[in-house]
């Protein structure tokens, strides 16, 4: 059973979790999607026949649409809504930044949907697969860290935390060499993938290449049901939200930055004394870099 059929059978933030799949849906599907999003009071009131109406889509679309996403109808859709709009889960961005806002204005705005970021990736990550992960990491030989485009920044960050534990890992952000490291990996080893969309060419095909030599797989993104988790033992969804002053896609970064800080967190507090050694190591050296 792959990623994306097992998380099927437990829906967890609704709407978060939509919008990164979005992407996946079919064309008519999107249209259901599209309505959800933008009115999800609404749905609560509608009936099946109507929210095919206000889609433009048939009723068989919308209970497809439904089955898709998991649930058994669309009354298991709607109690799932009402439930996640209870928990205010779906904490809407209410204010975009404009033209001729204060600097004030910006920051607050800015300060506000990176703090919905946050809180959005917190309720539909698993922890048990967070806490997975780390351990994959702890225990492998070789930890080959890739990912392209603007989340290449974070996979470098990831290097430049987990080799500071004394863990022996990659960063590869070139799409050739990341085939050719990981067709050289073994079963004592980990792939980690970082992916916005996860639909991306080049992580999706090296995380195939690990599998096919037995390599662990780890993919962090924010579509349960892109291509990318189809080659992954463990997936780390993040939100995925867009505004107009930046794409969701830069926006991801925070919280795929947050996700490589709690694995960093998680495999310190257990391997504590081999991180302080290395730490103490690296610190002798770095502090002789320092004029005053």
């Amino acid at each position: 059973m792959n990623y994306a059929t097992a998380k099927k059978m437990e829906p967890k933030g609704l709407l978060v979790s939509l919008r990164g799949q979005v992407s996946s849906l079919k064309n008519a599907e999107k249209r259901v999607a599209a309505l959800i999003l933008k009115s999800p009071e609404k749905i609560q009131n509608l009936t099946v026949a109507e929210a095919a109406l206000q889609s433009q889509v048939s009723e068989a679309t919308v209970i497809r649409f439904c089955r898709t996403l998991g649930f058994k109808g669309y009354q298991d859709l709607k109690y799932q809504l009402t439930r996640d709009l209870v928990l205010h889960i779906h904490a809407v961005v209410r204010e975009d930044v404009i033209e001729g806002d204060s600097a004030e204005e910006v920051v607050q705005k800015v300060f506000s949907f990176n703090v919905q970021t946050l809180q959005e990736t917190l309720e539909v990550l698993d922890a048990k697969a967070l806490e997975s992960a780390a351990s994959k990491i702890e225990k492998a030989e070789k930890t080959l860290i890739i990912g392209v485009g603007t989340s290449a920044a974070n996979v470098h960050d990831a290097h430049n935390k987990f080799f500071r534990l004394g863990l022996n890992c990659v960063a590869q952000s070139d799409a050739h060499l990341q085939l050719m490291e990981a067709s050289l990996l073994s079963p004592h080893d980990v792939v980690l993938a970082i992916t916005h969309s996860g639909r991306t060419r080049d992580p999706v095909e090296t995380l195939a290449v690990a599998r096919r030599v037995g390599a662990k797989t780890i993919a962090v993104t924010s579509n349960p049901r892109s291509p990318v988790t189809e080659h992954a033992d463990l997936v780390l969804l993040t939100s995925s939200r867009e505004t107009a002053f930046r794409s969701e896609a830069l926006a991801s970064r925070l919280a795929q930055m947050s996700i490589i800080d709690a694995l960093y967190t998680l495999i310190r507090i257990r391997n504590r004394h081999r991180a302080v050694a290395t730490e103490k190591k690296i610190e002798a050296v770095i502090g002789q870099k320092q004029i005053f």
